[in-house]
């Protein structure tokens, strides 16, 4: 099957500026969201949707390409699912077809390929759409898989035809505020020294 994955990173982020390409532990938060949807194996593309020029920019110089976001879909109040859904019908315009899309948040540093590659298998079940839910049914911030033709037809996000996937405690954390920045990079560090050796 054919897929692509769309990071949706607006430039307006108001309760942490910048916060799309900030610094996170040595590079830009969103490297980490590339490097994982990269690493996954799953995607014929992976494509970062702005209006931003130098989010546009950076997304060029990790290698991965660029959709030019409407004006109109950059407001606070446009949610992922509009940014989704033209840039589905937009592809389809093009002729282009895939099977299935990610929307993959930029702010994912601790989102795991793995994660990802059980999501796609549980696409297969039959549903819509896979959306992850991590403690107590919180929306952990890191993506959703759905079908190209249930983003096309504006399908609902939240129904009977999703399938929810729980994730590990320790990969959740949504950010939104500096509170939330720091207990990711606390997370982020101490899962990494546990799974690096010691010299």
């Amino acid at each position: 099957m054919s897929a692509l994955c769309i990071i949706p990173a607006r430039g307006g982020s108001q309760r942490i500026p910048g916060k799309n390409i900030r610094e996170f532990l040595g590079k830009p938060i969103i490297a980490y969201s590339i490097e994982c949807a990269q690493s996954s194996g799953l995607f014929e593309r992976v494509a970062v949707s702005t209006e931003d020029p130098d989010i546009a920019g950076l997304a060029h110089a990790l290698g991965v390409s660029v959709y030019q976001r409407p004006i109109e879909l950059a407001r606070d109040e446009v949610g992922t699912q509009e940014v989704m859904a033209f840039h589905a019908r937009q592809e389809a315009g093009l002729g282009v077809l895939f099977d299935f899309m990610c929307c993959l948040y930029p702010c994912a540093p601790l989102l795991e390929p793995q994660t990802l590659q059980r999501a796609a298998m549980l696409l297969t079940s039959g549903r819509a759409y896979v959306v992850p839910v991590a403690t107590w049914l919180r929306d952990p911030g890191q993506f959703y898989l759905g079908w190209s033709w249930a983003f096309q037809t504006d399908t609902p996000l939240l129904a009977s035809t999703t399938t929810i996937l729980p994730i590990d405690p320790e990969t959740e954390c949504d950010i939104n505020t500096e509170e939330d920045w720091l207990r990711a990079e606390d997370l982020y560090r101490a899962r990494r020294a546990r799974t690096v050796p010691l010299s």
